[in-house]
C-alpha cells in the first residue's frame, strides 16, 4: 500500500504541469488494480480466490482501497489543485497534526466522548453515529491545534 501511494506521489511530482497526464495516470492505476481486485475476489466480498479481509490485510484489500484512493485522487485533483475550487478542509487540519490525532484516538478510544455504551451492538446505524462523532471530534480538536499553532512532530 506504501508502494501505491508512493505511485500517487511520483505521478503528481513528474507530470507537475501536465494535468491530463496526472488525471489518465489516476485513472490507469485505479481501474487496473480495480480490475485486479475484481479477478482475486470474483467480485464479491467473502469468495473469490482471495477474499477481501481487513484484519490480514490480504492482497485483495489492499488493491480494492488503492483503487478507490487513485478514483478519490482522479475526483479531488482537479477540484482542489487545478481550480482550486476547495481548499481541502476540514481534511488539512488533521493532516497537520496526524500523529497527534493518531495517538490521541488510540489513547482515547474507548472514553466518552469517542466511544460510549450502544444500545444495540448489532445496529450499524449506532456505531455510524459513533464513528462519525468521534471523528468530528478529533478534527475539531485538530482545527483548535492548527490555530494555535500546535503541532506535533517526530
Amino acid at each position: 500500500m506504501a508502494f501505491l501511494g508512493v505511485q500517487a506521489g511520483k505521478i503528481l511530482l513528474y507530470y507537475k504541469d501536465q494535468t491530463r497526464g496526472i488525471l489518465i495516470r489516476f485513472a490507469a492505476w485505479g481501474c487496473l488494480l480495480g480490475l485486479v481486485s475484481v479477478a482475486l475476489t470474483k467480485a464479491s466480498e467473502n469468495e473469490g480466490f482471495i477474499p477481501v479481509n481487513k484484519n490480514l490485510w490480504s492482497v485483495s484489500y489492499v488493491t480494492t482501497l488503492s483503487s478507490l484512493a487513485f478514483l478519490i485522487l482522479l475526483a479531488l485533483y482537479p477540484v482542489v489543485d487545478v481550480k482550486g475550487l476547495w481548499t481541502g478542509a476540514p481534511f488539512f487540519y488533521p493532516g497537520m497534526n496526524s500523529i497527534l490525532v493518531y495517538v490521541g484516538h488510540e489513547v482515547f478510544a474507548n472514553y466518552f466522548p469517542f466511544q460510549w455504551k450502544l444500545g444495540d451492538q448489532q445496529s450499524h446505524k449506532e456505531h455510524l453515529v459513533q464513528n462519525t462523532v468521534a471523528t468530528a471530534l478529533w478534527v475539531l480538536i485538530a482545527y483548535v491545534l492548527y490555530k494555535k499553532k500546535v503541532f506535533w512532530k517526530i
